[in-house]
Formats: C-alpha cells, structure tokens, sequence
C-alpha cells in the first residue's frame, strides 16, 4: 500500500494538476528531458524535468528521478500532441502527393512535346498542328485520340 503523503505523491499529484491547467499550452510544445549530474567523480541521475517554452521563456517542471512518472508524462503529452503530429503527417502526404503528380504531368508533357503536342490544364492541345508531322514519319493520329490508347473499337461499345 502507497503512502498518499509522500513526497513522491505529492510530486505526482502536482505534476498532473499542472498537466491539466496547461493542457493548451502543452498541446503545441513539450517534452520530458532527462540529465544526469557529476559530484565528485560520480555520476548521479537520471533525474527527469518536462521543458516547455512560455513565450520565448524557457521553463520546466522537476518530476524528479521516478522513471515512471517520467513515462506518465510522456504518455499524456503524446496523447495531447497526437492530433497536431497527425495533421503535420498528412500536410507532409498531401504536399509529396502534390509534388509527384506534378513530375508525372512534367514528364507526360515532355513525352506529349516529342509529338508536337502538349499539355494546357487537362488537355491535350495541338492536335491541328501535328497533323501529318509525326517524328517517326508515320501518320499523325486523328484529333482526339492517342495512338496506343484505346485499340478498341468504339462502335461496338
């Protein structure tokens, strides 16, 4: 049985009390870091503290050397940064999806540019222009189609 009165309740119970008066504050920004210290050619630690910034005040907060309070921290600071990690995860997608559908069109339109074609918008235009001019000397296709595309008989659809 725990010791409601003892130091390291006492610190857990404040710990949590702060974690929910700056829940806002903790949504954007925090973290729990951990330091060791040197006495006399010893090394004595971990002792954990949670950093944030107040402003541009650097602050923090003594949890002491209890790893499992560390890891409470943790844990409820990363259930509040979830949903901003989550949004920064799919502006990153979008922004890499957007980034290769752009090389895909780039490199589309070269390829439409060796026939005398090329891209405006979602169209292929040029189609009067290469009539007849076709790199390999065959025949230009007919406007609208693209060689190679659709060998299927539209009549019979």
């Amino acid at each position: 049985m725990e010791n409601d009165g003892s130091v390291d309740q006492k610190r857990r119970r404040e710990v949590q009390r702060f974690l929910a008066e700056h829940s806002e504050l903790l949504r954007r920004q925090g973290s729990v870091v951990e330091s060791w210290r040197q006495y006399r050619d010893r090394r004595l630690g971990p002792y954990y503290r949670l950093a944030y910034r107040d402003g541009e005040r650097q602050c923090s907060v003594y949890l002491g050397r209890d790893p499992n309070l560390a890891d409470e921290v943790r844990q409820t600071l990363e259930r509040l940064q979830a949903p901003g990690q989550d949004r920064r995860r799919r502006l990153r997608n979008r922004d890499a999806l957007r980034r290769a559908v752009a090389r895909s069109r780039a490199a589309w339109n070269a390829e439409l540019r060796k026939s005398g074609l090329w891209l405006k918008g979602g169209e292929v235009r040029g189609w009067r222009k290469c009539r007849g001019k076709t790199p390999s000397g065959a025949d230009a296709p007919s406007e609208g189609t693209l060689t190679g595309v659709n060998d299927v008989d539209h009549e019979d659809v």
